[in-house]
């Protein structure tokens, strides 16, 4: 049996960490749910992960700051994708220059989430 997928979510909002836990465990990935990006750096420092998706806006440590620790770590890079209420152009360059997959508004469809996640899995794994 093949091992579950890990997926890391930053998200300081405890309702929509909540909901995205479950709704990502839903569809067979093994799920963490952090409040922060200190925290997040810390699971992932730890921990294999697969794939993160972290909120820009957090309290300790934004989306685009553990996007930069998390390329500093000494394993593969998981793809991280960064999810926001608004997008603006400082931070969607930002993100790409740090390596972020993609940005995606809040609320999202979790259906396309699920989908690119599998995307940059399956990418991720013919490298």
């Amino acid at each position: 049996m093949l091992a579950k997928k890990r997926v890391l979510v930053a998200e300081d909002e405890p309702t929509l960490n909540d909901i995205y836990v479950e709704t990502f465990e839903s569809f067979g990935y093994e799920t963490i749910g952090v409040k922060n990006g200190e925290l997040a750096l810390d699971y992932a420092k730890h921990n294999p992960v697969d794939f993160v998706i972290t909120d820009l806006k957090m309290p300790k440590m934004d989306g685009l700051k553990l996007l930069e620790e998390i390329g500093k770590l000494n394993a593969p890079t998981p793809p991280v994708l960064i999810i926001t209420g608004f997008i603006d152009e400082l931070n969607a360059q930002r993100a790409k220059e740090l390596g972020a997959v993609d940005l995606m508004t809040k609320p999202f469809d979790f259906d396309k989430v699920i989908l690119y996640i599998e995307e940059k899995l399956k990418q991720q794994s013919e490298s």
